[in-house]
């Protein structure tokens, strides 16, 4: 049984990361209906954050916020780290946060650990592939944009995607 369920988180990393696909534009619905379509208030959250706190959409009001739902497990996820750092540094106080969300399942502990062996510098909640799904994660990493009112602005297209993606996403939205 072990066995299995290890071959099956194999295959669904496989599947889910390493896409790198073209961003899905402004205005596109999701394809499954149990999502939030663009421009639906996006699905609320209470998430613990490693190293203290929670973060909730509410909280997040007022701000542009490039929510990155990734797992450790994922390579794509991993090569992100430094993009996200950059991103993370040039958008503070600028009206633009990002926002990792975990969906390992790991504790925050060994959450805590595995970040700073990798030197994230952004914050990072504790999810999972439950609430990933309700924004239309489709595989990892992915990302979407929440408005200052709270709204989906764009989901990218899942996989990898560096800071100058990423910084083109969150300059477009801040001008809007």
């Amino acid at each position: 049984m072990a066995r299995c369920l290890a071959l099956c988180a194999v295959m669904i990393a496989a599947l889910g990361c390493g896409q790198e696909r073209a961003q899905t534009p402004a205005g596109t619905a999701a394809s499954a209906p149990a999502t939030a379509l663009l421009s639906d208030t996006a699905p609320p959250f209470d998430l613990p954050l490693v190293g203290g706190g929670n973060v909730t959409l509410e909280s997040l009001r007022g701000q542009t916020v490039l929510v990155d739902f990734w797992a450790t497990w994922c390579p794509p996820c991993l090569r992100e780290i430094p993009e996200l750092n950059a991103i993370s540094r040039e958008f503070d106080g600028k009206g633009a946060r990002v926002l990792a969300i975990s969906v390992d399942g790991l504790t925050l502990e060994a959450l805590g650990d595995w970040l700073a062996e990798r030197d994230a510098k952004y914050p990072v909640a504790l999810g999972d592939t439950d609430l990933a799904g309700r924004y239309g994660a489709d595989g990892f990493p992915f990302h979407v944009v929440i408005g200052p009112d709270g709204k989906v602005r764009e989901r990218l297209s899942s996989g990898f995607h560096d800071r100058d993606e990423l910084r083109s996403v969150l300059t477009r939205h801040l001008a809007q």
